[in-house]
């Protein structure tokens, strides 16, 4: 074990160490064991008696003793070869390299390997009958406006056939949610989101709506089309050798808060829609899918808000669905019996 004067001799450490311990010095421990696999003090055990020693924090030092346990594991349990590793360094490299403010190859990553939905569920647990949850997506943005309950969320000219939306906000007892306020937003007939138009001047196909007193609220739009997620880099490359797709289903994001409530992101799914049994990020779900109805009336065109010569292709797409929400101490209970669960 080193002392700080050895540490600053010129004779055994070099200048770059050196001008690091101006600012930090670091604590060394002696080496006491030599680790071998197949015997009684593993590399494993090694790294995590070092850890334990040095970590001072109790979170960091449990996820990642977690981590270096899990990691170690699948290599015993796979027989990881060095040339597997080494490729498995090259992805990962590749996919920092590739990342964008726009497209997060480690977030791609993530969703379609079914991370990011089981971070969501342990972080948002629902008790039964509430409406389930799932990651809001890259194509989010805050500058959507707000807007009265029955508003048009989408502009003049959108590409795609016209859609209504009616919803209600509810709580487990079935009762209306009074302040609620539903965040929406969406791609277009062509499968393309306004921010992916490089011509965007205003937000379009999205809005945060004012839910009336009783829960209840409505918008006209646009019935969105199903898109793929960037699939030219790493995270593509991975989908294509375990015979995966990149296709999303047709969807419509939601962002569901009121006072009092457990926070709802979710996405509702028509049921005409393809690859909703193979959606690439795992966000779909039985309970999320919908049956959608076409009116071809325009007397009922009108009572749904319409103006004349506002519908294309001779149809209304109606979208119904009641959100459930928990509230934010029946989501804490839930939490807590998980946690206990998951000590045992």
């Amino acid at each position: 074990m080193a002392s700080e004067q050895q540490m600053k001799n010129p004779l055994l450490v070099g200048r770059a160490i050196r001008a690091q311990l101006e600012h930090e010095v670091p604590q060394d421990l002696p080496l006491e064991r030599d680790f071998r696999e197949d015997s009684d003090y593993t590399i494993t055990d090694h790294v995590q008696e070092l850890h334990k020693s040095l970590c001072k924090d109790p979170r960091t030092l449990e996820l990642i003793t977690s981590l270096v346990s899990h990691l170690h594991a699948f290599a015993r349990e796979t027989q990881l070869t060095h040339a597997e590793w080494t490729k498995a360094v090259k992805f990962l490299t590749r996919a920092g390299k590739e990342s964008t403010e726009y497209k997060n190859e480690f977030v791609l990553l993530s969703d379609c390997m079914g991370l990011s939905a089981l971070v969501d569920e342990i972080n948002h647990p629902k008790p039964p009958g509430c409406t389930d949850g799932c990651e809001p997506g890259p194509f989010y943005t805050d500058d959507a406006p707000t807007v009265p309950s029955g508003s048009s969320l989408a502009k003049p000219g959108t590409q795609g056939e016209s859609m209504a939306f009616i919803g209600t906000v509810k709580n487990l007892k079935g009762e209306g949610i009074k302040d609620a306020t539903v965040d929406v937003w969406q791609a277009d007939g062509d499968g393309v989101y306004d921010i992916q138009y490089p011509d965007r001047e205003e937000p379009n196909d999205r809005g945060k709506i004012l839910a009336n007193p009783d829960g209840t609220f409505s918008y006209r739009g646009i019935l969105p089309t199903a898109y793929p997620i960037p699939s030219d880099g790493p995270t593509g490359d991975i989908l294509h050798a375990l015979g995966r797709h990149p296709h999303r289903a047709s969807h419509i994001h939601f962002t569901v808060k009121a006072p009092g409530y457990d926070d709802l992101t979710t996405a509702l799914y028509p049921s005409h829609s393809p690859f909703l049994g193979t959606d690439p990020v795992f966000a779909t779900k039985k309970s999320l899918i919908c049956q959608l109805t076409e009116e071809r009336d325009p007397q009922r065109w009108a009572e749904l808000g319409f103006k004349e010569g506002e519908v294309r292709g001779g149809r209304v797409w109606v979208w119904k669905y009641d959100f459930v929400l928990p509230t934010v101490e029946q989501v804490e209970e839930l939490k807590k019996t998980r946690a206990k669960k998951s000590k045992l």
